[in-house]
């Protein structure tokens, strides 16, 4: 089955989209524009993100999305960058551990509170059905 036919977001030029997310030459100037970005990285081990944006003209959401995929640590470099909800410095994902652990909790106090509601709805319908057989 042939993909569907889409405008590159990149370039504008009409590409058939098997998975990718941009025509084959966008796709090929990405990776090129990764190389050089892991390649300064790994000759500037302590480059902050800044700094690599700088000198690369790659963006800063390019560089997280290399950090994440482990991309720096292949060539020997730990980078972080910041947890979204903290600004705490991460390696993976986009929150610290300390945040996820807060909003699992948080999540887990609302499940309860929805659990606890339903099943308050549910005695108070129960005892109305009672009600009404009593006055029969």
């Amino acid at each position: 089955m042939a993909g569907k036919v889409k405008n590159c977001p990149h370039c504008g030029k009409l590409y058939a989209d098997y998975g990718a997310h941009m025509c084959r030459d966008c796709e090929d100037k990405m990776r090129e524009k990764e190389a050089e970005v892991v390649n300064y990285v790994r000759d500037n081990p302590k480059a902050k993100i800044l700094e690599i944006t700088e000198a690369t003209g790659c963006s800063e959401q390019l560089i997280k999305k290399l950090i994440r995929e482990g991309r720096f640590e292949q060539v020997g470099v730990k980078m972080t960058y910041p947890c979204e909800k903290c600004g705490a410095p991460i390696l993976s994902g986009k929150f610290c551990q300390t945040c996820k652990e807060n909003m699992q909790k948080e999540l887990q106090k609302q499940a309860a509170g929805v659990v606890a509601a339903r099943q308050a709805a549910s005695a108070n319908r129960g005892q109305g059905m009672h009600s009404k057989d009593k006055g029969r």
